[in-house]
């Protein structure tokens, strides 16, 4: 699996403190999966910024993992995620293709298992 960066958009009304629990609950449910790594992502100072990293709020980058099975642990995470927090969305980029996952309803779940499969697939 090359590396796939998630974005988590916590909702309307929902401080960085929410943002930030979100981001640490999806980190932990995604490390449990085997071999998947995911870890908070960071960025260098801009021009005229103190010098140091700067967290990327509420983005995840993950790596390694096979894509099989990976690839549907991470999907079945992220819609297990969705449901029990009612995040707004959670953004899934890979290269330059992307996928927005929108607070399913159940009859959209299907379609995001689908596009999410083939995304995380890709390579």
């Amino acid at each position: 699996m090359s590396d796939v960066l998630l974005a988590i958009d916590p909702g309307r009304g929902r401080g960085g403190d929410r943002l930030d629990e979100l981001v640490g609950e999806l980190q932990a449910d995604l490390c449990e999966i085997r071999g998947v790594a995911a870890r908070r992502v960071t960025t260098g100072a801009q021009p005229g910024e103190k010098s140091g990293a700067v967290e990327q709020l509420g983005q995840l980058l993950l790596t390694g993992g096979a894509v099989g099975t990976t690839a549907w642990a991470i999907r079945d995470v992220l819609l297990r995620f969705m449901e029990r927090t009612r995040a707004e969305s959670v953004t899934i980029k890979k290269g330059d293709r992307e996928i927005t996952i929108v607070g399913p309803q159940r009859g959209q779940v299907d379609a995001i298992v689908e596009q999410v499969d083939a995304l995380l697939r890709d390579d």
